[in-house]
């Protein structure tokens, strides 16, 4: 029997150091509800987190985050988004992945590949994203080398493409004709595209790429479409990827892991006929 690889995906965490609250909420308690969620699912090899790791970037935040990572039986891997920076980041986590001295990696398993883009454009102001020409040749490189049997999952922060919310199209990934030019190169485009960035549930096709926008674990951006203006906020309840690829395909779950009502039998003739979706606890 083929054994299935399933992970979890997890994006913009906006830790702040212990002590803390951003928008009034405690990442660290949102965090340890998701990783209990975790506990429940039947198999996880690992969980990928798509980058914001920080709100800030200071060094107590990452250190908050190594701390409530650490009991995690799982491997974990790190990436990068506009909120985060490199040495505070390798300072606290020195094992992660380092191509190039980017925070990127190919990973490869026996049911798929993975590939981590890093698009943190450190050092720049704003908050877009980047591909440097190394960046570039390590996803060219890492295109290449995955295995041709298996499909390549691509993970990278910033969205390439406009997604009708204007403020945060206006920090979109900047390269996504170089990125374009890099899977024409190589001859072969990733089966499907992963990101964070924009804190709202996405999913579509890309220049032939169907993509996953993941939700944020913390505040939420609220769906403003073609309105430009400031980023708008919206207390949203997150939730988390369960992904699982076998024999070629992908299947995505969004698991609302901070849902804690009534899980009830749907072909319960008296489940349907309760007056008050409280008394759904009983079945």
């Amino acid at each position: 029997m083929t054994t299935p690889l399933r992970f979890a995906v997890l994006t913009d965490l906006h830790f702040v150091p212990a002590g803390q609250t951003i928008y009034g909420f405690d990442p660290r308690e949102s965090l340890r509800r998701a990783l209990a969620f975790l506990d429940t699912l039947p198999q996880v090899d690992f969980l990928l987190i798509c980058g914001d790791l920080t709100d800030r970037a200071e060094l107590a935040a990452y250190e908050s985050l190594r701390d409530e990572l650490a009991a995690l039986r799982l491997p974990v891997i790190l990436m990068l988004g506009n909120h985060d920076a490199r040495a505070p980041f390798r300072a606290t986590f020195p094992e992660a992945d380092d191509v190039g001295g980017f925070v990127q990696g190919l990973h490869v398993f026996e049911q798929a590949s993975l590939i981590t883009l890093d698009t943190l454009a450190e050092g720049e102001p704003g908050h877009h994203g980047r591909l440097c020409d190394r960046r570039l040749a390590f996803l060219e490189t890492a295109l290449s080398e995955a295995p041709t049997d298996r499909p390549v999952l691509l993970f990278q922060h910033h969205p390439p493409m406009e997604l009708s919310i204007p403020p945060m199209d206006a920090i979109r990934l900047c390269d996504a004709a170089a990125e374009l030019a890099v899977f024409e190169c190589a001859g072969r485009k990733p089966d499907y595209l992963f990101m964070g960035h924009v804190h709202r549930p996405i999913i579509g096709l890309w220049q032939g790429i169907p993509y996953h926008i993941q939700r944020a674990l913390m505040h939420q951006v609220h769906h403003e479409f073609d309105q430009p203006g400031r980023i708008m906020g919206a207390i949203e309840a997150p939730d988390l990827a369960y992904v699982t690829v076998k024999d070629g395909d992908v299947l995505i779950h969004d698991c609302s892991f901070a849902y804690d009502g009534p899980v009830f039998d749907l072909e319960s003739p008296e489940a349907a006929a309760v007056a008050h979706p409280q008394d759904l606890e009983r079945y």
